[in-house]
């Protein structure tokens, strides 16, 4: 038994708001036993701008379906962090995406510019982001690399209305807190009709 206070070991004393803290020993169990996943969060982010690194994401709200997109569509199945997506003003949010965008700009991995929460706020990869992610996006299976390319240029390419529209089609489980939900007109995307 550890030292403690009043006698208890550390690993036995609990905060007012049920924390737990623990000696060394114990620690290290739970540290050992907690689940990782191959990719984070910050991963998907940095892959993203990676993909074409001379072209920014504009705006955030881009940004955050491209990142949902992502892990839903491409690396589902490779062992991506839980983003924690919920249905919000805009559609899917997360804010956990939202934290770690700003942690990567924090690190100067990713470059904001241009008016904040604006369309015209751009999001770019620096070289110290490249050099970090360069060995995770070589190591995903070389059709992934080629997917995540085509997809990005897609959906660049679809601008801030077009990528909305895509979201708001495909997962329409995530509109329902929606302020611009009636604004979004359904397309059909992949048949003759509707965009490819």
């Amino acid at each position: 038994m550890s030292v403690g206070i009043k006698g208890k070991s550390v690993s036995e004393l609990k905060h007012s708001d049920g924390e737990v803290f623990y000696n060394y020993e114990d620690a290290k169990k739970v540290f050992n036993n907690i689940e990782t996943k191959k990719y984070t969060i910050s991963d998907c982010v940095l892959i993203l701008l990676y993909a074409h690194p001379k072209n920014p994401i504009f705006g955030r709200i881009s940004l955050m379906k491209q990142v949902f997109l992502l892990t839903k569509e491409i690396l589902e199945g490779q062992e991506v962090q839980d983003a924690k997506y919920v249905p919000h003003h805009f559609g899917m949010h997360s804010f956990f995406v939202m934290d770690e965008l700003s942690n990567l700009e924090f690190s100067k991995y990713v470059k904001r510019n241009g008016k904040k929460n604006s369309r015209a706020e751009e999001f770019t990869i620096t070289e110290k982001g490249l050099q970090h992610i360069s060995k995770v996006f070589d190591s995903l299976p070389r059709e992934i690399q080629t997917k995540i390319k085509e997809k990005r240029q897609g959906w660049d390419q679809l601008g801030y209305n077009g990528i909305l529209n895509l979201a708001y089609t495909k997962y329409p489980e995530y509109t329902e807190k929606s302020l611009i939900k009636k604004r979004i007109k359904p397309v059909n995307w992949g048949s003759k009709d509707g965009c490819s």
